[in-house]
């Protein structure tokens, strides 16, 4: 389960009277991990368009725009180097009439590029995690982005953590890198919308499991009512 994570994590922000027609996603395929979002996203709604962009920040960028119903950048091995390209994604992720999104990326705490959409994100600074890879903790149990789940533990697939200690401002953690909630540890958040999520942490790299809701509401796979 811990594999779908990010899916459920975002299917759990969106309040759709509907499925979304069209998620924009970048994603990186490393030594066979990095498409678990692809194959959650396509069981939670078989009939979405994925636009989907692997190793390629640029072009997921290049592609979003008004009709995207969710954007979801997972970026854990190539990361967007482009102050432009976040000043439009950061609009887009403060325009009311759009969104949700998930954002998480390697170079977080690396590159000044994304601060603008961090900061909206509710995230004041980032760190990184080193080698080896340490285990990951739900701060809050009750939130149903953690609905069914309950081993959060980073299982390493030979990459290394690539993730990342996020200090909130405005946003809301609800897990993070030690076993009770600590300043400057958090991992995943929730963004001041309300919807988005932000996250130091990759559930995308956990080795791939099958999908084990079928099709089903997302909120019996662990995701919260609209």
């Amino acid at each position: 389960m811990k594999s779908l994570l990010i899916c459920l994590a975002v299917a759990s922000c969106a309040a759709f009277a509907q499925d979304p027609s069209l998620i924009t996603i970048e994603y990186d395929d490393y030594n066979g991990f990095g498409t678990a979002p692809l194959t959650a996203i396509a069981n939670l709604w078989p009939s979405c368009t994925i636009e989907s962009f692997n190793g390629n920040p640029t072009g997921w960028a290049d592609a979003i725009d008004s009709s995207t119903d969710i954007l979801i950048g997972d970026c854990h091995n190539y990361a967007l180097t482009d102050a432009a390209a976040f000043s439009y994604i950061t609009d887009w992720y403060n325009d009311p009439a759009l969104g949700p999104m998930w954002y998480a990326s390697w170079q977080m705490a690396s590159y000044s590029y994304d601060d603008l959409l961090t900061a909206a994100m509710g995230i004041t600074s980032a760190s990184s995690i080193s080698m080896p890879p340490i285990t990951h903790y739900i701060w809050d149990a009750s939130h149903q982005v953690f609905g069914g789940i309950t081993d959060v533990s980073y299982s390493d697939p030979g990459y290394g953590t690539g993730a990342n200690r996020l200090t909130v401002g405005t946003a809301t953690p609800i897990s993070g890198w030690t076993s009770g909630v600590t300043a400057g540890q958090a991992a995943m958040c929730v963004a001041p919308d309300g919807e988005s999520i932000i996250s130091g942490y990759f559930a995308s790299l956990t080795p791939p499991r099958p999908w084990t809701c079928g099709r089903t509401s997302s909120s019996s796979c662990g995701a919260r009512a609209a």
